[in-house]
């Protein structure tokens, strides 16, 4: 017989949720995510849970007798079980992690292109910053819900981002300059014990600046030297892509990221007017000659909507491109225009086509999904989908450090180094790495979902606290169908039952 002292009691956690997805249960844990499989028999196990049920302490201890003992175990591991008593406990806030994941370096805030939808809005046009914060203050006081972001009105909030991105003395980061932020970056990564980081080249247009990228890559390499591991990616339009850009892409792995909407989009026309396909498709072929790991990047917005197909999947297969990465539109507008079943069913109509071409899209909606089927892994990424939110400095040519390039907080400046990690705007951003506004409480996504992009926050509602309501149900539809679109065995099923 059992005594009191050989056994605990457990009871199923409130935060379980649970889909049917043919004749299995899909199950995770709606903040720390480990979704997986269950057959009826084990989905019973489960169930036995509501009310409070002894677990033996041999079993807590890992000697499992029988399956349905091991699944047992795994419920507890992955806190769908929690200990009865420690359930009713309060738990405290969480404390808040410095960790800086990503190192973006933004490059030059120029561009050859005239995307009419970019979020940066017109690249070195010449304007009053007055003016532009005048405009956004006024777009508030009228309706919230119309403001908008198009290339003549960018989605910036805050005079300070308005004057350095306009400001002739931040156009362009000098070589000596992108090292020396990389090596404070790196000592403030180190300073919170990472290991790990992604360099981003970013712009504007980054190979605008290709001696400052060349210069960062010579010098850190994979990071042998600087006790780090060192990643390298950077988004271009590919229009300047050489010999020698691919050349050293190649030796360096950098993830180049190519943006075409479509091939037949007209929204990527040259700054001249001109149709930038061409010269994009060149760019494209030689960064296959030299073996680059090549990614499309693609948007579906109101400007893309009618051009967003399944061309973009056959692009990428005639350009050896194993990954598209679709950015979902930034305007708040667009997810209460469209609906979120009509955004939903047709970029999931070109993932489902994608999949049977062998190309997966990607963005910061299939994150929510990524991140679900890992076991509380912000812990060890540093962020949900959005780096932003704490994992990330954003270094503008002139030091000064922002969360994104899409955001309107001015952090401090990399030379700061350390400093900037105890400031409140950097706490700002990193308290919402995992607690997310209040809004969310309760949302079956919440542990893997930090909402719509910050920039479009901060300018509708001048907070980025705020929630997109509209965006939600987009998040919500496209992971459901994620989940349906699993097989068993793809990730961990626990069968009970034997096998038919």
């Amino acid at each position: 017989m059992i005594t009191e002292v050989e056994k605990k009691t457990f009871i199923l956690s409130k935060d379980i949720v649970q889909q049917r997805v043919g004749d299995r249960t899909v199950t995770y844990h709606r903040l720390f995510g480990g979704l997986f499989f269950l057959d009826d028999a084990g989905q019973e196990v489960l169930q036995s849970f509501k009310n409070n049920k002894s677990v033996p302490e041999s079993v807590l201890k890992g000697e499992a007798k029988n399956r349905e003992e091991e699944l047992v175990q795994q419920l507890i591991a992955r806190r769908i079980l929690l200990e009865s008593m420690v359930s009713k406990v309060q738990h405290s806030t969480p404390q808040i992690d410095k960790k800086v994941n990503i190192i973006q370096l933004v490059l030059a805030n120029a561009c050859n292109f005239g995307c009419t939808y970019c979020f940066e809005g017109v690249q070195g046009k010449e304007m009053s910053v007055e003016d532009e914060v005048n405009k956004v203050e006024e777009s508030r006081i009228i309706a919230k819900d119309s403001i908008k972001v198009n290339i003549e009105n960018s989605m910036y909030a805050s005079k300070e981002r308005f004057e350095h991105q306009y400001s002739p003395q931040n156009r362009s980061m000098k070589p000596e300059d992108g090292v020396a932020y990389v090596e404070s970056a790196l000592r403030v990564a180190r300073s919170e014990g990472v290991k790990e980081v992604m360099v981003q080249f970013f712009g504007g247009e980054p190979l605008l600046n290709w001696r400052t990228i060349k210069a960062v890559l010579e010098r850190f390499g994979r990071g042998e030297d600087d006790e780090m591991t060192i990643h390298y990616s950077t988004v271009t339009n590919g229009s300047l892509i050489t010999d020698e850009v691919s050349k050293i892409f190649s030796e360096y792995q950098v993830a180049v990221c190519v943006s075409v909407d479509s091939p037949n989009s007209p929204n990527r026309p040259l700054k001249n007017g001109d149709d930038s396909m061409p010269v994009v498709m060149k760019g494209l072929r030689k960064l296959q000659q030299y073996n680059n790991r090549v990614a499309l990047n693609a948007a579906l917005t109101s400007a893309t909507w009618d051009d967003f197909n399944e061309g973009i999947v056959d692009l990428a297969v005639e350009v050896d491109a194993k990954e598209i990465g679709v950015v979902v539109d930034f305007d708040p507008t667009f997810y209460s225009e469209y609906g979120a079943e009509n955004i939903v069913d047709r970029l999931w109509r070109v993932v489902r086509y994608g999949r049977e071409k062998g190309v997966v899209l990607t963005g910061y909606w299939h994150q929510i999904f990524q991140v679900m089927l890992g076991f509380d892994a912000v812990s060890y990424r540093g962020f949900k989908n959005c780096s932003a939110k704490g994992a990330q400095f954003s270094i503008e040519p002139n030091g000064s450090v922002f969360s994104c390039k899409a955001g309107s907080t001015l952090l401090g400046n990399i030379r700061d180094e350390t400093k900037i990690l105890n400031e409140e705007p950097y706490l700002e951003h990193a308290r919402l790495r995992r607690q997310n506004p209040d809004f969310c409480n309760g949302c079956e996504i919440e542990g893997f979902c930090g909402g719509l992009c910050l920039g479009p926050l901060e300018k509708k509602f001048d907070s980025i606290k705020a929630v997109e309501e509209s965006a939600c149900d987009f998040y919500r539809g496209i992971t459901k169908k994620h989940i349906e679109a699993i097989e068993p065995y793809e990730v961990a099923t626990f069968d009970l039952e034997p096998a038919r």
